[in-house]
């Protein structure tokens, strides 16, 4: 039997909530693949390297902006080799030249921040946000989560509240796609952080080190929202109550690039056939 092809179980309601940005765009990519992820629950029969090296760079980011500010001390290299002795242990195999030349912007980006630390009201780093059906926080997983995201750091100077996502992107360019994963981040944090007026969200690419910006009013926010519930509501509608056999694949050169499940896709075997 090939996975997923006999399957009977159907989708659920708790297997398309809570949402979160990469799920919806995962949803849309293609069912197959949302199918074997979030219902199925397969393993990827590995990780795209790509995808380690994101890891290592945001576990060495995460940490470091960590130490640093509880520490009131600049970063150096010492630091940085340690955190990634660390992320070696859950990841041996990631080569430590793939990682080194991410050092001087890490360096940098987070020794920058803490030359504002007077003048930052809060601070976190990997902040996980969620919201219930009448986009209000709630615990990260609680029953009621219906959205919810994880935020690289924010931190608040008077009366703005910066988000920042860190990225590891060959690409230097502030796409749609990004723009849309800022908004949903925007509407998270403006639920749990109503006392902020103004947002101001920040893409670091990390490869370059450089820093793009985005502000958001209530009024984008709300814009957003409005935009958001109906994507959801019909990708449920899609997906609420079908087993496998009666999803509908979208294979193509760049989903099926993105797809973890390639080794087993009976629509990529046809197409090699």
């Amino acid at each position: 039997m090939e996975l997923g092809l006999e399957s009977d179980k159907k989708v659920d309601i708790c297997h398309l909530r809570p949402w979160s940005f990469s799920k919806v765009q995962k949803a849309k990519r293609c069912a197959y693949d949302f199918y074997w992820t979030y219902v199925e629950k397969q393993k990827p029969a590995e990780r795209a390297d790509f995808f380690v090296l994101g890891s290592g760079v945001h576990f060495i980011l995460e940490n470091a902006i960590e130490t640093v500010f509880k520490r009131c001390r600049p970063l150096n290299y010492g630091l940085l080799s340690y955190f990634f002795e660390k992320f070696k242990e859950f990841e041996p195999d990631i080569p430590y030249e793939k990682v080194k030349p991410f050092f001087p912007n890490i360096l940098n980006y987070v020794n920058s921040q803490i030359r504002k630390i007077d003048r930052i009201k809060f601070f976190h780093s990997e902040v996980d946000l969620c919201v219930d059906m009448d986009l209000q926080p709630v615990e990260f997983n609680a029953k009621t989560a219906f959205i919810r995201g994880k935020l690289d750091f924010i931190f608040a100077i008077e009366d703005t509240l910066y988000i920042v996502d860190h990225k590891t992107n060959r690409s230097r360019e502030f796409t749609n796609r990004v723009k849309t994963q800022l908004r949903w981040y925007a509407l998270l944090a403006g639920a749990k952080f109503p006392e902020f007026k103004k947002l101001v969200l920040e893409i670091h690419n990390v490869r370059y080190g450089t820093v793009q910006r985005f502000v958001f009013t209530e009024r984008d926010i709300m814009n957003f929202q409005v935009k958001l519930l109906p994507v959801i509501e019909m990708t449920e509608g899609e997906f609420f109550g079908k087993t496998f056999s009666e999803l509908i694949p979208s294979p193509s050169s760049s989903n099926c690039r993105w797809c973890d499940f390639r080794h087993i896709c009976p629509t990529k075997k046809r197409r090699k056939g």
